[in-house]
């Protein structure tokens, strides 16, 4: 009798690692499966919540994804520089506001205010999309360091 119980311990011991084997296999399958299976995350061209916060539409991703793209040109990196060391806060109360260093007036009549009252103020993006609006308007004309 007590090699039938060992036998039967041995045998229960052998069905639980037998049957938990595949629960593991299949838990650890399944979120590869899910994965496999979802659809892309949709990248944009800018943060998330900006896309919320400026309701931007399809039309105005694709022009802020060519704008991003110009601003990381070297000409643009280089007038960017030259105008305002490469920073997006900069207000040095000279009339001139933000990386590309607009006037208010410029700003606002090129679409910025959507973004903030003043260059400055605004995201980055914003910056760089209103300056490539800018660009594709006048050339580099509006800059001096062009």
């Amino acid at each position: 009798m007590r090699n039938t119980i060992a036998l039967s311990a041995a045998a229960v011991m052998a069905a639980t690692t037998v049957a938990a084997a595949p629960a593991i296999t299949v838990a650890n399958a399944a979120p590869v499966a899910d994965s496999a299976v979802a659809a892309p995350a949709k990248k944009y061209p800018v943060v998330k919540k900006y896309v919320k916060r400026y309701r931007l539409k399809g039309w105005e991703m694709k022009q802020i994804k060519q704008a991003k793209r110009w601003a990381g040109t070297s000409k643009a990196r280089q007038v960017r520089q030259c105008e305002s060391g490469n920073t997006y806060k900069i207000n040095t109360g000279n009339g001139y506001y933000g990386a590309w260093q607009f006037a208010a007036g410029t700003w606002r009549g090129s679409g910025g205010g959507r973004y903030a009252s003043y260059a400055h103020q605004a995201p980055k993006f914003a910056q760089d999309h209103i300056a490539w609006k800018l660009w594709k308007r006048s050339g580099w004309g509006p800059w001096g360091c062009a």
